[in-house]
């Protein structure tokens, strides 16, 4: 067990200390590969100054306990300098899963004959077998179930995600023998992959995979997956870590229903951001056309079984298609364990306000209970809940009572540095961080797990914006901004 530590502790170390000339290391990834990750080890080395953090003190600390004989001296070179091992960590390596779940990585070799001293030290700790020459390569085992290959140019290592795997060494030959036209390289994703200069940048073709990631928000339907492939990259800077994602239409149709989104979840104008309140945990913000948007409920069987629940009290369907604008809900601390919230909705007309009577009439046969407070501002007992719901100046409010009277004393000033970035999104979901977990404390396991990210990751706050349907980006910002995001989790 301690030897498999030290092992995951060097190759992690191979990874973190470490952008290109020759590519022919990334022939031998397949070009049906249903996954293909790019990271820049290079920039991950320099930004997160690896050398001197607390792991690499550690990793140094923990040696004599793992490493036996005299190979104490030669494990300490290859920690302080990787490139002894004959990989060049200058150049990206890559990940690739295959459609029968094979795993793989590629890295660049600089030097053969450094990667077969490296792996004869590893065969006397226990941990690989000897490289044996097969069809011009030289091959053997990593800790009995990686499988790896390597020749003048390339390392390429192979692990089944079932378990043990007695084709691997066949799929190994067959990926090594690639001609560059069969390979991933000679693909549309690939040149889309290394455009992207970020620190790790991730393609999937995998429908499955696309679809698990939900990176057009649901608002395309599950069909559409399958016609699309996606690209994401994640990227670390001063105080933030960025992941982005981007979608790319593989047919016609794929790309119709994209249009069709991006022209109903438009742009927001920011209508309601000077009345955000400074105590807003979450704060969610879209450009929506109404009847589209009911259109999607329809299609959610959740969301569906809420809007008919809804439907009990208020005519939630004609409120839906009146609104055209932005739409705003935010959930605000206010120290209790019910949710309050606001969500405020422009419109463009208020016709539904000439049936409020007849919805009163309707109520009565559900035990629900709804006064004028004063013209078109009312209050409904709903399932032993009270709500306050109304139009003003041809916004739509519903809203807890709580949540009403504390919205109404902000000092307008949440989301001010954000205003531009909102302005641009079709999307934008604010989360403060220490506001949402102090709001969580009554949730003891979920409060647990945030003051865990909050010590690890040190968080202020993270946002989602949606800049178009096919594009959309997550920024988490940490509590120090004069610091590289990667290097304040590594120190």
């Amino acid at each position: 067990m301690k030897k498999f530590q030290f092992i995951s502790a060097l190759v992690m170390v191979v990874l973190a200390l470490c952008s290109c000339t020759n590519t022919d290391y990334q022939n031998v990834i397949p070009a049906n590969a249903s996954l293909v990750v790019k990271v820049d080890m290079k920039s991950i080395a320099e930004k997160s100054d690896f050398k001197n953090s607390k792991w690499m003190k550690e990793l140094d600390g923990s040696l004599g306990a793992v490493v036996s004989g005299k190979d104490m001296k030669s494990v300490k070179e290859y920690v302080a300098d990787p490139m002894k091992i004959g990989i060049d960590f200058s150049m990206p390596l890559y990940f690739f899963m295959m459609a029968d779940e094979t795993m793989g990585m590629t890295m660049k070799v600089s030097d053969e004959d450094h990667v077969k001293d490296f792996l004869l030290l590893l065969n006397k700790q226990g941990l690989a077998s000897k490289p044996q020459e097969k069809d011009h390569w030289m091959c053997g085992t990593l800790i009995d179930d990686i499988y790896y290959s390597y020749d003048g140019t390339t390392f390429l290592m192979l692990a089944s995600m079932k378990g043990k795997n007695t084709t691997i060494s066949r799929m190994a030959r067959e990926l090594t023998a690639l001609k560059e036209s069969d390979s991933f390289v000679s693909t549309e994703a690939f040149g889309r992959l290394n455009e992207e200069e970020k620190d790790v940048v991730m393609y999937v073709m995998s429908a499955q995979m696309i679809e698990s990631l939900k990176m057009a928000g649901g608002v395309l339907p599950s069909s559409v997956y399958k016609d699309v492939e996606a690209l994401a990259s994640l990227d670390f800077a001063q105080g933030e870590a960025r992941i982005m994602g981007k979608l790319f239409a593989k047919t016609k149709d794929a790309q119709h229903l994209i249009d069709e989104a991006n022209a109903n979840l438009k742009k927001m104008n920011g209508r309601y951001l000077d009345k955000v309140s400074d105590d807003a945990a979450i704060w969610i913000g879209a450009g929506v056309k109404g009847e589209w948007l009911l259109e999607k409920i329809k299609e959610n069987k959740e969301l569906k079984t809420m809007l008919f629940a809804t439907e009990r009290a208020v005519d939630v369907e004609q409120m839906l298609k009146a609104m055209d604008g932005d739409v705003s809900l935010e959930l605000p601390l206010l120290d209790t364990e019910k949710v309050d919230y606001v969500l405020q909705a422009e419109l463009n007309n208020t016709d539904f306000l000439a049936d409020v009577n007849d919805w009163k009439l309707s109520q009565k046969d559900y035990g629900i209970e709804m006064k004028e407070l004063e013209p078109q501002q009312y209050q409904l007992m709903l399932d032993g809940q009270t709500y306050r719901w109304g139009v003003r100046d041809k916004d739509l409010y519903w809203a807890t009572p709580r949540a009403v009277e504390h919205a109404e004393n902000s000092a307008d000033a949440k989301l001010k540095a954000y205003r531009e970035q909102i302005e641009d999104s079709r999307l934008f979901l604010f989360v403060d961080w220490a506001k949402l977990a102090k709001g969580l404390s009554q949730s003891s396991n979920v409060a647990l797990v945030m003051q865990m990210w909050d010590g690890f990751f040190k968080i202020d706050a993270l946002y989602w914006k949606l800049s178009s349907v096919e594009e959309g980006v997550v920024v988490i910002e940490s509590k120090n901004k004069n610091e590289n995001f990667l290097k304040q989790i590594l120190q």
